[in-house]
């Protein structure tokens, strides 16, 4: 993993990644035009899923809440962090540092890997808050062009992020086709 900018500080990456969540135009377009197909999108991936969900799921980096929403709409109990909150699906979070109890729930959700300043906390702290027997599925964007708020960088996800993972076993680790937000990488992990 690489990061590609060196921040002089956390407070300096929250400015940076805040900027993102809070731009105008992109909120507009994420609430509106974007939030069918995001929602549908959200909504295949985890019916494929659906065996491994469990009834109660936290979606980390979920901006708006559409991967949020569709777990609610097939029935899983969910929440969802950013450091920006998104009412009522999204409430204020930080990935580096959960704000809930271990073992809080059965299912962790993140595709903005790619916004981990500190992705060995980032890891612990899925960890930390999955159950036992619980999953954590991870989505990225592998070989593809990243855009500035960009802090971490994978190339080789059995390489750079599964080592990260010290209470889990790997179910798969797997391209996808790139979907709806361009990810095409999949990591799906069993929290032992």
């Amino acid at each position: 993993m690489i990061s590609p900018r060196n921040y002089d500080s956390y407070d300096e990456y929250a400015r940076q990644q805040i900027e993102k969540t809070t731009d105008p135009v992109r909120r507009e377009k994420w609430l509106g035009v974007e939030w069918q197909v995001k929602l549908d999108g959200f909504r295949a991936i985890f019916e494929r899923h659906r065996s491994r969900l469990g009834e109660s799921a936290l979606c980390v980096g979920a901006r708006t809440g559409q991967e949020v929403q569709a777990l609610l709409d097939i029935g899983i109990q969910a929440v969802g962090i950013d450091l920006i909150p998104c009412e009522p699906l999204v409430r204020t979070g930080d990935m580096h540092a959960l704000d809930f109890e271990d073992s809080s729930f059965d299912f962790v959700f993140s595709n903005v890997f790619d916004h981990a300043l500190h992705a060995d906390r980032f890891v612990s702290e899925m960890e930390r808050a999955c159950r036992p027997t619980g999953h954590i599925l991870l989505q990225f964007q592998i070989d593809l062009s990243q855009d500035q708020y960009t802090a971490t960088v994978v190339n080789d996800v059995s390489r750079e992020v599964v080592p990260l993972f010290q209470a889990s076993e790997v179910i798969h680790d797997r391209a996808i086709p790139k979907n709806f937000v361009a990810m095409n990488h999949e990591l799906l992990l069993r929290r032992t």
